[in-house]
């Protein structure tokens, strides 16, 4: 019996070492979604600027363990949004203000929902309209396991 267990432990164990990471997005309380974090894995978050009210687009990607900040795009320059050379590289793209290359890292991302915010993400070419699912002031992670 004991060599039985310690064989579905090990099994166990090289199951979660070997297992593809996984990127969980919702609250304490509820999942929003579940996905496979591959490397390079992209993200996408979406959400009317509360000061500017005009969209702002953040771009990630899952890298070594944590989400990467590749890029931010907005309509208008304003309070909280990055303009610096030292945040990225700056440009204009139509109507749209680009900082590229922004290479920040974080262990997991924790955003909220806001009045008129229209906060949504975006897995695997699927949309999540976290505004229209939680209410205002909602805290949601997005993390790994």
């Amino acid at each position: 019996m004991k060599k039985f267990l310690l064989i579905i432990a090990a099994i166990a164990i090289l199951f979660f070492l070997t297992s593809t990471p996984k990127i969980f997005v919702g609250t304490e309380k509820q999942t929003v979604a579940v996905v496979d974090a591959e490397e390079n894995f992209p993200l996408t978050i979406s959400f009317i600027h509360s000061v500017q009210k005009t969209p702002v687009i953040e771009e990630l990607e899952f890298r070594g363990g944590e989400f990467v900040l590749l890029r931010t795009k907005y309509k208008s320059q304003g309070v909280g949004l990055p303009f610096d050379a030292a945040d990225g590289k700056f440009y204009r793209d139509g109507e749209w203000f680009v900082v590229d290359e922004m290479n920040r890292r974080f262990k997991n991302l924790e955003l909220r929902t806001g009045k008129g915010t229209q906060l949504k993400i975006f897995l695997n070419g699927r949309e999540f309209k976290l505004y229209e699912k939680f209410p205002r002031g909602t805290k949601i992670f997005v993390k790994t396991f």
